[in-house]
């Protein structure tokens, strides 16, 4: 977890929460995309996980729509 620390990454419970700084947003699409404002730079992978990922509207309650490590979109319940 040092290597974290030393990137500005904190150690947290949740891999999915960002880093201070960032922040996540979407496109109208649905595609999400990630902004670090101490840099001023934007990326579609997500800062700690390195996913990507889509809004997904309409999925039944419980179901979320990922990306998997080969960028193929899974749905998850």
């Amino acid at each position: 977890m040092a290597a974290l620390k030393y990137a500005g990454m904190d150690d947290t419970d949740s891999e999915d929460e960002l880093p201070p700084g960032w922040e996540e947003r979407s496109t109208k699409d649905g595609w999400v995309y990630y902004a670090n404002h101490e840099e001023m730079k934007t990326q579609w992978e997500h800062p700690k996980t390195g996913k990507k990922k889509r809004c997904a509207g309409d999925l039944p309650y419980g179901w979320e729509q990922e990306t998997d490590e080969k960028g193929r979109v899974i749905f998850v319940e």
